[in-house]
């Protein structure tokens, strides 16, 4: 089946099929090779077509400009768009949550954009992991500006901006294979439909990955304008772009080893020249990293002591686990399904020497550095596939090899156009055949990989329809994930908070029928008393119904993780609001407490408790220790704005500002 290879760039090449021509990049094709689109296949070859390519010419700029087939990306970005229309009606969820709703400078607008631009981006939830990424939250601002808090504008937003994605790729792609428009279509196919991408565009604070991917590709297209022209307005263009990618997330800085690659993959460039093509892009880097130390005062942050996200950090497990993370993302790359928003503790438990997928992720490591070294040498398409893998999945796997963070289907947004290359090579290399004797139809010679691929997509596309769904909202994305990972300290304690959230709804809803009923004038009569009555019984048995189900995965969370201070808190929330029982919460405020030193709102609402029974019971000790809490929570966290109010509050009314109390009156109570 299998003929002997030629060496691409040493000997004169006949003409082949297009199933051979996969090989190499700048292997020269027969016309039946040839753009299907824009060529006849019974066209005869010149000289020119087959000219073999040796190491000692280098070109000079301009390349020559390579023609494309606009269909092609038009089809990519109208398939972008309609994969996502589902997600049109969708309310914030996850990680939306903390970068819009609770952005105080994001809720300014235009006001707030001078303070985004030197914040880091998780500051408004009291962690510091030195994330600069003021683009995506300018976007949000704006759109706060002119739509208030409208988050189907924010979904078709990020929708608009994953089909500019698929068409600027689309012409990428045609620029690097020339005369192969059915191969690069292919390959942009998969990276627009491939359903791990829903995670980013379904979730409104996934823009940050959307406009620094895209950036990236406005990067890599502007310079092969550059090549195209020889005009230094390019190279602006591609600095420009990569300056807004960084922008959008520093982890774009990966994208400077594409530069060079696609220069020496997909023209006669050497490595020496496509090398030196770097310095203007280094120089961007250098400012943006300069930039970020004097908006935020650091490069690294200061990852939190964090078992339900960084839990392999404290196992110091990283090396290992890395290796087994590999094997979970080829899987999902390969078999998209299940996908689920989450793979906190203890989805994925660590690796380690007697851990069989630790090995087969190392020796698939191994494998995949001498493949993709070899693909180097000769230049191929799956060699380029592989590279671009490595190099996009760089801060995902480092984010475990460094700081022992957690799986997320997020890193392999960008991954997913090596994986097309490789995939596409494969099935081209596998199906299409041809005799150079008998030539056939472009369309014949493809007929079955164009099958093949239309049952592909036409799955992906089902699965991003309906992992669409899963987005609508927190309560759908929690219960959604929990079938499949039950094993997720994370997961259970999101599920119990929705179950609270419905349970102070149905507390809010009897207190406001009582209040109804009690403002009836002059008075209330007795059969309104009694409907009354009836429907705030309905809705306090509803309410104690959603905390004993917040309760149960509660305490499947702390038995996943026994220290996950958290969902104490969360504990002690529904014995203080839903089902009350002043000594339960208490109880569980101080396990908070005990597990997590740190967590603010913990001693805040202690305070409140004892507050609350110190002017009930005229006691000034409860009274102090109000005041002792309140200050506590702003010692563990200086920016914690409620406990600084209800401090300074209680001290306004009974001049009590207490900061140390003896042991004994902490145990006391």
């Amino acid at each position: 089946m299998a003929k002997k290879k030629q060496d691409p760039v040493t000997r004169p090449v006949s003409p082949k099929p297009a199933s051979t021509a996969g090989n190499s990049v700048n292997r020269p094709t027969s016309v039946r090779a040839s753009d299907p689109i824009t060529r006849p296949a019974s066209r005869p070859v010149t000289a020119s077509a087959t000219r073999p390519t040796t190491p000692d010419q280098t070109a000079t700029l301009p390349i020559e400009v390579r023609p494309v087939e606009w269909w092609p990306p038009l089809v990519l970005a109208l398939l972008g768009a309609l994969l996502y229309v589902n997600t049109f009606g969708h309310q914030y969820a996850l990680d939306d949550i903390a970068a819009i709703e609770q952005n105080l400078f994001v809720k300014k607008g235009i006001a707030g954009i001078r303070d985004l631009m030197r914040t880091e981006f998780w500051h408004f939830s009291n962690i510091s992991l030195g994330y600069y990424r003021p683009l995506s939250l300018i976007t949000f601002a704006l759109e706060q500006e002119f739509f208030k808090d409208n988050p189907h504008i924010s979904h078709i937003i990020n929708a608009v901006l994953y089909a500019l994605t698929g068409l600027v790729i689309g012409v990428l792609l045609q620029k690097w294979l020339p005369k192969q428009t059915i191969t690069a279509f292919l390959i942009g196919l998969v990276f627009i439909a491939h359903p791990i991408h829903t995670e980013i565009v379904a979730n409104i604070k996934g823009r940050d990955e959307i406009l620094s991917f895209l950036f990236i590709s406005l990067m890599l297209l502007s310079y092969w304008k550059y090549l195209e022209t020889d005009e230094k307005g390019w190279i602006a263009s591609a600095c420009l772009s990569l300056y807004f990618a960084f922008l959008s997330k520093e982890s774009s800085i990966v994208s400077l080893a594409l530069i060079p690659a696609i220069q020496y993959w997909f023209t006669k460039r050497n490595i020496w020249q496509s090398l030196v093509s770097l310095w203007p892009f280094l120089i961007v880097t250098a400012l943006f990293f300069f930039q970020k130390q004097r908006m935020i005062g650091t490069l690294s942050g200061n990852p939190p002591v964090d078992w339900a996200n960084y839990p392999y950090a404290i196992e110091k497990t990283q090396k290992s686990t890395m290796f087994k993370f590999l094997m979970y993302y080829i899987r999902l790359l390969v078999l998209p399904h299940p996908l689920v928003y989450d793979y906190s503790y203890n989805v994925i438990p660590s690796g380690g020497k007697g851990d069989l997928l630790t090995w087969a992720g190392f020796f698939t490591f191994v494998a995949f550095v001498w493949l993709t070294w070899k693909g180097f040498l000769k230049k191929t398409l799956w060699g380029f596939g592989l590279f671009w893998f490595f190099v996009t999945m760089a801060p995902g796997l480092g984010f475990i090899y460094f700081r022992g963070g957690i799986f997320a289907e997020r890193f392999t947004y960008a991954a997913v156009m090596g994986f097309a290359f490789v995939l596409i090579w494969a099935l081209q290399k596998l199906l299409v055949r041809e005799s150079p004797d008998s030539p056939k139809p472009v369309l014949v010679r493809y007929a079955p990989v164009l099958g093949l691929m239309a049952v592909v997509v036409g799955l992906y596309s089902f699965k991003t329809v309906e992992r669409n769904r899963d987005w609508e909202n927190n309560f759908v994305l929690f219960n959604s994930a929990l079938p499949y990972v039950p094993n997720s300290c994370q997961v259970q304690r999101h599920v119990a908070n929705e179950w609270i959230q419905k349970g102070l709804k149905d507390r809010a809803k009897a207190d406001s029928i009582a209040a109804a009923v009690n403002g009836i004038k002059p008075k209330p009569t007795l059969e309104q008393v009694k409907k009354g009555q009836a429907l705030i019984d309905t809705n306090i048995a509803h309410a104690n119904k959603h905390g004993r189900w917040a309760l149960d995965h509660l305490q499947e969370s702390t038995r996943i993780y026994p220290s996950f201070g958290e969902a104490y808190f969360s504990m002690a929330y529904v014995f203080q609001k839903i089902t009350p029982n002043v000594d339960s919460a208490k109880y569980y405020y101080k396990q908070t407490i005990r597990a997590a030193n740190a967590y603010a709102p913990a001693y805040n609402n202690l305070g409140v408790i004892y507050q609350g029974e110190g002017f009930a019971e005229n006691n000034q000790q409860k009274l102090q220790l109000a005041s002792y809490y309140y200050n506590q929570s702003t010692v563990v966290n200086p920016a914690y704005v409620d406990g600084q109010n209800n401090r300074d509050n209680l001290a306004k009314a009974t001049g009590i500002n207490v900061r140390a109390l003896p042991d004994s009156i902490l145990r006391k109570y």
